[in-house]
């Protein structure tokens, strides 16, 4: 797990890796956003391992701990179902799939804003970086968070979609319940595994795509 800036430039490697094996297959444009998540956790790591540096060097400049914050409480509420509408064109699925996207908007929104008008403070402990404000608030949106995140995942028709939620809940959970302080940090072990099932859709979604482009060759023949 991240508790370094080496642990963290490592996994922002590892999984840049993976993300850009993701990407070179050219995934169908329904499934890009779902594509993107390896590169986004890998650049997310990536910022870490700056704090980290610069924690350790001293002060850590302001817009760092704004960046990765941005991304672990505000982006991905919003960005998970979004990346699941799109690939899910079935109309049973949509409308618990809004529903989803709306909570997660408004936890975005609500985290957003504790993010504009409440100052951050980082400092490392055993298990991570602690990121800290002095509102006790955004804790309390932590299960509506997790919905945003995990349920839509788990209304897909694609197993690896379904997997990725599996091991995103999971992690959620482990994370919560041994490194409570330090869950904003303490994911870098969970989004790999998340971004190898990622690379696995994309592949698999690919070449379904293209069995049934050659058997609409042959019965075309």
């Amino acid at each position: 797990m991240c508790f370094s800036a080496a642990a963290s430039f490592t996994a922002a490697a590892v999984i840049g890796g993976v993300g850009a094996a993701t990407l070179a297959q050219k995934p169908k444009p329904k499934d890009v956003a779902f594509a993107a998540i390896p590169v986004i956790f890998a650049v997310h790591q990536a910022i870490e391992g700056a704090i980290w540096l610069n924690l350790h060097h001293g002060a850590v400049p302001y817009p760092l701990i704004v960046a990765y914050l941005f991304v672990a409480q505000v982006l991905w509420p919003a960005y998970i179902p979004l990346s699941v509408i799109a690939m899910e064109p079935k109309r049973r699925r949509r409308p618990a799939l809004w529903v989803l996207l709306a909570a997660g908007l408004f936890v975005s929104g609500a985290l957003a804003f504790i993010l504009a008008q409440h100052h951050y403070t980082v400092t490392a402990s055993a298990n991570g970086l602690r990121y800290a404000t002095d509102l006790e608030f955004e804790r309390r949106l932590l299960e509506l968070y997790l919905l945003g995140v995990v349920a839509p995942l788990f209304l897909s028709r694609h197993r690896y979609v379904i997997a990725f939620g599996a091991a995103t809940l999971i992690g959620a959970i482990v994370t919560v319940m041994a490194f409570y302080y330090a869950a904003a940090s303490v994911w870098c072990f969970f989004s790999a595994l998340a971004s190898v099932l990622v690379f696995l859709h994309v592949r698999q979604s690919r070449r379904i795509g293209g069995v049934s482009k050659s058997s609409i060759h042959i019965e075309a023949a």
